[in-house]
């Protein structure tokens, strides 16, 4: 996994596709909104894992998405 921000790691599940990890809900809601929306890399789905203060939400990407791509 690679930090790219604080609260954002990008990289890969299982070397089978692209994940982001981000710290916080609102943000997870914002980064999928914009990529979804204005990038045209939606995620195919995301999992949260409930953590004290908060969650972390991972973003799980097709497997034809690049990682060059999402996280440019």
């Amino acid at each position: 996994m690679k930090q790219v921000l604080p609260y954002i790691q990008i990289g890969f599940h299982n070397d089978e596709h692209v994940i982001v990890v981000v710290g916080d809900y609102e943000l997870a809601d914002f980064i999928e909104d914009y990529l979804g929306d204005d990038c045209d890399l939606p995620c195919d789905y995301r999992t949260t894992v409930e953590q004290p203060g908060g969650e972390i939400v991972t973003l799980h990407f097709p497997a034809s998405a690049l990682l060059q791509e999402i996280e440019g």
